[in-house]
C-alpha cells in the first residue's frame, strides 16, 4: 500500500504542477489559489521522497490530508448554488476532475494511514 500511495503522489504532484500551470498560463487567478496547489505538489513530493525506505510515513500521510482538504474546498465551492462564482456549465468538466482528484486524495490518505498502522514503530512525535 505504501508504494501505491508513494507513486501516487509523485505521479499527482507532476501532474498538478503542470495542470495548475496549464489552466493559469496567460492569466494567473488570485495567488493564494494556486499557491497553495504548489504547496500541495511540494508537500508529496516531500512525502515520496522520505518514504523511500518504507519509512517516515508521516509527511506523505500529511501531504495527502492537506492535498485532500484543498480539493475538498475546490470541489464543493463549485458546487455551492449560492456562490456567485460558481462553476458555469461549461466549466463542469474541470469540476468533475476535480471531484476524481479529490477521490485520489481519499485513497491517498487510507492508503499511506493503513502503510502507517502496519509499520505502527514510528511515532508521530
Amino acid at each position: 500500500m505504501l508504494q501505491w500511495s508513494r507513486y501516487t503522489a509523485l505521479i499527482y504532484a507532476i501532474g498538478l504542477a503542470l495542470g495548475e500551470a496549464a489552466i493559469n498560463w496567460g492569466h494567473w487567478q488570485y495567488a493564494p489559489l494556486w499557491i497553495v496547489d504548489y504547496i500541495c505538489v511540494a508537500w508529496l513530493l516531500a512525502g515520496f521522497w522520505t518514504t523511500r525506505n518504507g519509512k517516515s510515513n508521516v509527511i506523505l500521510i500529511s501531504g495527502w490530508s492537506f492535498t485532500a482538504a484543498v480539493f475538498y474546498m475546490a470541489f464543493f465551492i463549485n458546487l455551492d448554488p449560492e456562490n456567485p462564482a460558481r462553476a458555469k456549465p461549461e466549466e463542469m468538466p474541470l469540476v468533475y476532475l476535480i471531484g476524481f482528484m479529490l477521490l485520489l486524495t481519499v485513497l491517498g490518505v487510507i492508503t499511506s494511514a493503513l502503510a502507517y498502522r502496519k509499520n505502527s514503530t514510528e511515532s508521530f512525535v
